[in-house]
C-alpha cells in the first residue's frame, strides 16, 4: 500500500496490511504533526518523497532489512489460541528462516498452522507452559513471543542474535514500537520502557514479547512455574541486551477488566518477588486518586476507568501476595 495520509480510514488500511504482511510505502513530501519518525519508519518497505532530509530521517529509523544468504540457528516459540498467530507470516519472511513452534491450548487453541509445527499442550501458566517447549527445541536460540506481535523487517531475527553473540548476553530484548493507532497512554508508555535508540544497552529483565535467549541458558536457568511474569522472576543474575533497533509491533487495547486483573496477577508475582508495593494497602490507593484524576481529564471517562483499574489491580495484587 502507499501511505500519504494518517487519517482514520488510512490508519485501518495501514492495519491490514502490517497483518497480511503487504508492503508499505511512504509517500509524502512533510512529515503530518505529532507524527514520530522513530515509530513509522519501522512500519515501511520504502520511502518516497521529494525531501532528501526526510527519506534520510526515515531511512535510518526503517527495520532490518533482509540479507541473501543468511543462516542462524534458531527456533521461535509462540503460545497461541488463535487460529494462525499475527506475527507468522512475517516470520516465514526472515531471512534465517526460523523453525517456529506454536503452542496451542488444548480445545482453544490452533491444531494446524501452515507454516510452523504445532505443539498441543495444557496450559500450566507463562512459566511452566513456555519452559516445557525446551524439550523441543534443538537450536542454539529461542525466540519467545507472542501471538500478537509481529516481527518488523526482514532481518529482526538475524539483529537480534547478532546482538546476543556479539554482546556476550544470556537474552536480548527487541523494542516494542506501538500500532499507529494506539491510544497516547500505552503508546507513551511503550516510549518509556523500550525506547528508540542506535545501539545495545544492558537491560533490566527479559520480556516475552519478543526475547531472543541462549538456549543452553533457559535450560540451566529454566522459566519458574508461575502465571505470569515468568521472565522477570527468570532475569536477576542474568545479563540482558535491549537491542532498540530491533523492532516487532504490538500494543493493547485499554480494556477495564483486562486492565485490572493483568495488574492484579503482576502485581502480586513483582510482590513476591521482594519488590516493593506500588499500591501497598487502601489509604495508598486513596493517595494515588489525585495523581490519577489530573492526567486523565483529557482522556475522558474511559481513561479514568481504565487508571482506576490499574490502580485497584495493584493493590489486590499485592494484598493476594501478602495472603499467600
Amino acid at each position: 500500500m502507499e501511505l500519504s495520509r494518517f487519517d482514520r480510514p488510512s490508519l485501518a488500511r495501514l492495519r491490514q496490511a502490517l497483518v497480511t504482511g503487504e508492503p508499505v510505502h511512504l509517500v509524502a513530501d512533510q512529515v503530518p504533526e505529532g507524527l514520530r519518525i522513530d515509530e513509522i519508519a519501522p512500519l515501511l518497505t520504502s520511502v518516497r518523497t521529494r525531501d532528501p532530509r526526510l527519506r534520510a530521517a526515515f531511512e535510518a529509523r526503517m527495520a532490518p532489512p533482509g540479507r541473501v544468504g543468511a543462516r542462524a540457528d534458531v527456533t521461535v516459540v509462540i503460545p497461541s489460541d488463535r487460529r494462525v498467530p499475527l506475527g507468522l507470516p512475517a516470520l516465514r519472511a526472515q531471512d534465517v528462516s526460523p523453525r517456529v513452534l506454536v503452542l496451542s491450548n488444548g480445545d482453544q487453541g490452533p491444531t494446524e498452522v501452515p507454516g510452523a509445527t504445532v505443539l498441543r499442550v495444557p496450559w500450566q501458566g507463562h512459566g511452566a507452559t513456555r519452559q516445557a517447549a525446551l524439550a523441543h527445541v534443538e537450536t542454539a536460540t529461542v525466540l519467545f513471543t507472542v501471538d500478537d506481535a509481529i516481527p518488523l523487517g526482514r532481518g529482526l531475527v538475524r539483529t537480534l542474535i547478532q546482538a546476543l553473540e556479539t554482546g556476550g548476553y544470556d537474552a536480548v530484548v527487541a523494542r516494542q514500537v506501538p500500532w499507529p493507532d494506539a491510544d497516547h497512554v500505552t503508546a507513551e508508555r511503550l516510549r518509556h520502557w523500550t525506547p528508540s535508540g542506535e545501539r545495545t544497552v544492558d537491560f533490566p529483565q527479559a520480556d516475552n514479547v519478543a526475547t531472543l535467549y541462549r538456549t543452553e541458558v533457559l535450560r540451566r536457568f529454566p522459566f519458574p512455574e508461575v502465571e505470569i511474569a515468568e521472565d522477570a522472576w527468570w532475569s536477576p543474575g542474568r545479563r540482558i541486551g535491549y537491542v532498540p533497533f530491533a523492532p516487532v509491533l504490538h500494543s493493547h487495547a485499554r480494556r477495564f477488566r483486562a486492565l485490572f486483573e493483568r495488574e492484579r496477577a503482576m502485581h502480586e508475582q513483582l510482590v513476591r518477588m521482594g519488590r516493593t508495593p506500588t499500591v501497598p494497602g487502601l489509604a495508598a490507593l486513596a493517595g494515588a486518586l489525585p495523581g490519577v484524576l489530573r492526567p486523565t481529564l483529557k482522556g475522558g471517562p474511559r481513561e479514568l476507568r481504565n487508571q482506576l483499574a490499574e490502580l485497584a489491580g495493584q493493590w489486590a495484587g499485592a494484598r493476594r501476595a501478602r495472603k499467600r
